[in-house]
């Protein structure tokens, strides 16, 4: 088939540019993983040495021109990377909110103590009793164990009347047969785990979230459950938390959009200053200051750039291969007919062997697709040479791909006509008389000196 084509190309250096801003992307990547590492105050020089092994290899990859599989291999490698963290996150979650429930329980129980202690009117110092009421509010800064050793110690085993049943089935877990222990032994052996609140999983579920998110908030919101738990156990109590759970919620699913869009931000930007020299028209030092509107707005500005010049880089190399080529196979190539193709959408080209006749490139040159065919640089009727063109055109078209895949670039057919199927396109006397006229050219090959 050697009419009119539709055909893809697709050029060596677009491929290149590909890769280099994926390879960029997990550069950014990998940065971000180390912030993570840092936010949860984790180590692992392992895992680092790793995931470097894993991007000198990319580099190994790139000059061995292995660059199909790059893409690929990148986004698995990014991916990996998010996985690890968010398993590490989990793990950190998990356990603080062990740590959280065990702190509460803390408080339980001395809350208990410090009424069992009340109910025996032990007196206790201004000292110890001030201690007991912060590790109450949850600000107690010892060792809390020590401080229920201590007050477990001023225990005596009589006058448990008038006790709540919880403080009551406290204190006959705590004294067995008149006989006291060491708060230490109490623990181990009882393994105390008082009732707790409905709503405690869930709170500290999104409590150690929030604190790996955004610490500031999280630190408000420790404080208004505090203030929430010193509330008598009442209905009021139940509506104050189910206030600072659906807040919480709020508070965390706004983190995570955020982290999520800022880290996408990020990799964009990347890339853009890889692509460009221009710099940026914002502040990067203000993203954390910016609304999720704003990063959404930010993101799509980002994209619409980066789309925009990858267009004309991409434009420009697919201009550079196809002008190249066929000023190596004969046909003139001027000074200026890529600005000219990126006007009018489509360039005719003539070739001095075949007078009369040229070729015509029609789309826009930043598109993957073209297509091309033959055609008559005058009005003249003659079906026969019409024919004889559209078939060393064909030949021309092979040499050409050829010349292409020297260079690493491909040329593919997606459509094609027979011979003399259409019609040979004249083309206007304008343009015929434009490529007649020209003698002074520029090609884009070397020429006799």
């Amino acid at each position: 088939m050697s009419g009119p084509k539709v055909v893809r190309i697709t050029t060596k250096e677009e491929i290149m540019a590909t890769c280099k801003g994926h390879l960029v992307r997990l550069d950014q990547a990998i940065k971000q993983w180390q912030k993570s590492m840092a936010k949860l105050e984790e180590t692992d020089e392992n895992y680092y040495e790793t995931i470097l092994a894993t991007r000198k290899n990319f580099d190994h990859m790139f000059e061995e021109e292995l660059f199909s599989e790059i893409p690929k291999q990148v986004l698995v490698a990014i991916s990996n990377l998010d996985n690890d963290i968010a398993k590490r996150r989990q793990l950190k979650i998990a356990a603080k909110i062990q740590h959280a429930i065990e702190v509460k329980q803390a408080k339980e129980n001395i809350k208990a103590l410090v009424n069992l202690l009340n109910h025996k009117q032990i007196a206790l110092s201004d000292e110890f009793n001030n201690e007991l009421q912060i590790a109450i509010k949850g600000k107690y800064q010892g060792n809390i164990n020590q401080l229920l050793t201590k007050a477990f110690s001023l225990l005596k085993p009589n006058n448990t009347t008038e006790l709540s049943q919880q403080q009551q089935a406290l204190l006959s877990r705590m004294v067995e047969d008149n006989t006291t222990q060491t708060f230490a032994s109490w623990l181990e052996k009882q393994h105390i785990e008082l009732q707790k609140d409905p709503y405690i999983q869930k709170i500290e579920h999104y409590l150690a979230e929030l604190s790996f998110e955004q610490k500031e908030i999280y630190g408000v919101f420790i404080e208004r459950l505090n203030a929430i738990e010193q509330q008598p156990v009442d209905s009021r109590q139940k509506l104050l938390l189910d206030s600072i759970v659906l807040d919480l919620a709020q508070a965390v699913k706004e983190a995570k959009e955020r982290d999520a869009l800022q880290t996408q931000l990020e990799l964009l930007i990347a890339e853009l200053n890889q692509k460009t020299i221009e710099p940026l028209n914002f502040d990067l030092n203000t993203l954390d200051t910016i609304n999720i509107n704003q990063l959404k707005k930010l993101i799509d500005s980002c994209e619409q750039t980066l789309a925009q010049i990858t267009e004309k880089t991409v434009a420009t190399y697919r201009q550079q291969a196809i002008l190249q080529g066929l000023a190596s196979l004969g046909y003139e190539v001027r000074h200026g007919m890529d600005t000219k193709w990126v006007k009018d959408g489509r360039l005719v080209l003539r070739n001095p062997s075949t007078p009369g006749y040229g070729i015509e490139l029609a789309g826009k040159a930043e598109a993957a697709r073209m297509q091309v065919r033959a055609v008559k640089l005058t009005g003249e009727n003659n079906q026969q040479r019409d024919n004889d063109i559209e078939i060393l055109w064909c030949g021309d078209f092979h040499k050409l791909q050829q010349w292409l895949a020297k260079q690493g670039s491909y040329l593919t057919i997606e459509k094609a006509l027979p011979v003399g199927t259409v019609a040979l396109k004249s083309v206007t006397t304008a343009e015929s008389d434009a490529l007649e006229g020209t003698t002074m050219q520029t090609t884009l090959t070397s020429t006799k000196r």
